[in-house]
């Protein structure tokens, strides 16, 4: 009689875990199930918000009385950023100038650095170059 208790006692106790172990892989199952179907609740609220975003956005740049983004972003940029003044343009001469084996070099510099000197006043006497053939 002890030996058929004992067979029946462990019998139950072998049942317990495995029901144990399936119940434990059934609550992984509907936890796995419950993170998908908030992570598709996510996923299509904020498909809802793009797409009245996007809805607003374009009536708001429709309408002829709302100031468009450019405007409206950059205006305080443009306010205090001071007006330049446009470079005076110096005035240029085209010079050419041939040399004896028949190459012509032309200057297209303004006035101003075409006629300047090459050295300072305090660095010594400025002479005219010219190229003697031998």
């Amino acid at each position: 009689m002890k030996s058929i208790l004992t067979i029946i006692l462990c019998v139950i106790l072998f049942i317990a875990i495995v029901l144990a172990i399936w119940f434990h892989e059934k609550v992984r199952e509907f936890k796995k199930v419950l993170k998908k179907a908030a992570e598709e609740r996510a996923a299509r609220k904020m498909a809802e918000e793009d797409a009245y975003f996007k809805r607003t956005s374009i009536k708001n740049y429709r309408e002829d009385d709302t100031p468009k983004f450019k405007d409206d972003y950059f205006k305080s940029a443009e306010e205090q950023k001071p007006k330049q003044e446009e470079p005076k343009k110096e005035t240029t001469t085209r010079r050419t100038v041939e040399t004896g084996s028949g190459v012509t070099i032309i200057d297209d510099r303004a006035d101003k650095k075409a006629d300047r000197k090459i050295f300072d006043d305090n660095e010594g006497e400025y002479v005219e170059f010219t190229e003697i053939d031998n």
